[in-house]
Parts: structure tokens; sequence; C-alpha cells
């Protein structure tokens, strides 16, 4: 098995991803809303140089477990759509929740349009997603599965929701626990990695066994993602992130850095409960080092990674996706952005 035919999949599968969002979206008819369709645009990333779409890696991850379980992955490509317009639903709301100014180095939706037209954009990717769905009955998928799916991803929405509510609960908590964190990132971010990976299983029609291991596959790496968005978040380069340095200290996020190193270190939990104006970034920063926080959760992020691949390998799927789900867990606990 060559690394080049992984690579060449990779390829042909973001490819048909960005043609499938495309058509999903043609519902929004440009010449009666084209300034709607200019906002989907923009957040999409299909505007100017095409830099800011993101790494299409949930529909990436169903359409190779698709592949991996045995089923034809071109025929599930509605279903990757419709994952990746939830997935652009919540950052167009997360950003209005969050007060984000920026996301991948550009200014958020909200910031160019106003919260109400944020809110309607988000709105309309959330209905949209689930239009997308319907086509699946084009491609010939049973319709029992394309429920099923359909079922696993309304789901994950729920979860999605539950954990932006407690993630958003936490930041007027003075005692927030790592069994909280984990609550809040099994559903705010594994929760969709999760369903990414169940249903590319599902619509391949693999047996409930397979779909299982699977479904572990994506929970264990979704919870890696979000540890290494969390370590990003204090010690990210910030020209490769597009946030502020240790952005994550400057807003007193409670991510399992934060939460490790208040629990471990006193002076660091003294610092972090001071306002902004009574302590610097960069004495928390310095602070946060002197406990080996970053050590503890980067140990965590690979310990999640090997419970991914290891339930991956009991799935025993097929090259080339295979290679690629691999690749792709490692390069999640890599990634600088």
């Amino acid at each position: 098995m060559r690394e080049d035919e992984s690579i060449s999949l990779r390829v042909a599968m973001l490819e048909a991803i960005e043609e499938d969002l495309k058509r999903a979206i043609q519902p929004i008819q440009s010449d009666r809303f084209p300034e709607l369709r200019k906002m989907i645009d923009y957040h999409m990333g299909w505007l100017n140089d095409g830099q800011s779409r993101g790494k299409r890696i949930r529909p990436l991850i169903a359409l190779l477990c698709c592949a991996a379980a045995g089923g034809d992955w071109e025929n599930i490509l509605p279903a990757a759509s419709a994952i990746e317009l939830i997935h652009s639903f919540t950052l167009v709301h997360d950003d209005i929740e969050d007060h984000s100014d920026t996301r991948r180095g550009r200014a958020t939706l909200w910031k160019l349009w106003g919260v109400p037209q944020a809110i309607n954009t988000g709105d309309s990717l959330f209905i949209i997603s689930r239009l997308t769905t319907h086509r699946l009955a084009e491609k010939g998928i049973n319709p029992q599965l394309i429920l099923e799916a359909q079922y696993t991803l309304d789901q994950a929405c729920l979860q999605l929701t539950q954990g932006q509510h407690l993630d958003l609960s936490f930041e007027t908590q003075d005692k927030v626990t790592v069994d909280d964190y984990f609550e809040m990132i099994e559903g705010k971010t594994s929760a969709l990695i999760t369903a990414s990976s169940t249903i590319g299983a599902q619509l391949a029609g693999a047996p409930e066994s397979i779909i299982e291991k699977y479904r572990t596959f994506g929970h264990h790496l979704g919870l890696a993602f979000q540890v290494q968005d969390d370590i990003l978040g204090i010690w990210g380069d910030p020209e490769k992130t597009g946030k502020p340095a240790s952005d994550d200290l400057r807003q007193r996020k409670k991510t399992l850095p934060t939460l490790y190193a208040v629990a471990n270190s006193p002076s660091f939990a003294d610092l972090f409960i001071q306002e902004s104006d009574q302590v610097t970034v960069q004495d928390l920063y310095e602070s946060i080092n002197q406990v080996d926080a970053l050590v503890h959760v980067q140990n965590f992020s690979h310990q999640q990674t090997e419970l991914a691949l290891q339930a991956l390998g009991e799935a025993e799927p097929k090259e080339p996706a295979a290679r690629e789900l691999n690749n792709i867990a490692n390069r999640l606990i890599r990634r600088e952005s």
C-alpha cells in the first residue's frame, strides 16, 4: 500500500466535498438573496483566495470511514456536506456567543454583517444541512440507512448545544472540575466528529459491531482534537492560529491545561481568578509553564489518539482509506492551527 494512493484519495474526496457543498447551498438563490449568499460564501471560505475555508476534517472523516467500511464514498457526499454545514452553523453562532472578532485570521461574520444577520445565516446553514441529507435518496442509499444517519446527526446537534451550554456556563462558575470539562467537550467537539465516523460506517451498510468501532474511533479522536485546540489556545503561534497569543489565558477559559494548573499550582490558581487589570497574560503564561501543564495535556492527547487508532484497527478497515484515517489522526495531534 503506497502513501501516494491515500493522498490521492484524500485530494479526490476534498475536491468532491467542495463541489457538493456548493450544490447544497443552491436553494439560497443568488439572484433573489444575493447578500445572504454572499454571507454564506464568505463564511464557507469561497470568496477571495479561498484560504479561509477550513480543513473540512469532519466530512473527510465521514467519507474515509465509509470507504474503509466497504462503502462507496461518492454515494454519501450529501451526508458529508450535511456534517460540514452543521459544523459551519455552530461556528457562526459560537463566534457570536464568544464575542470573537476573528476566525482563521479574518473578521467573523457577525463583525461584518451584525449579530442579527449572522444568527439568521447560521440558522440557514442548519436547515440547508437537513435538506442536504434528502439527496442521499438520489444516490440510491437505503431509506432506512438515511433515517439512521439523520438520527445520528440530530443527536450530535443536541449534544453540541448541550456542550456549548456548559462551556458558556463555565464562564460564570468559580469551580469547574476536569470531569465537568470532559462532559463539555464530549458534546461541543467530540459529538460531531463521532457522528462523522459513525455516519460513514452506517451509510456503508456495515454491521452494528463494526459501526461501534468507528463510533469509538471518532469519540477518542474528537477528545484528542479538542485538547490539541486547548494547547494551541495557549502555546499556539498567532500567525498560524489566527488568534492572539495565549488567548485562552487572556479570556480565563477553563480548558484542560488551565484546570490542571489550577488543581496543581496554588500560585496559578490565585492568578487565574484575578481580574485582567491586576495580572498580565505573561504572568499567567509563565506560571502555567512552571507546573508542566503542556506535558500533561500532550500526554492525554496522545493517549486518546492511540485509543482511537486501536478501535480503528479492530474495525479492520480497507485500504487506502485506512491509511489516510491513520494519517489524519496523527496529523491532528501535530497541527499548529
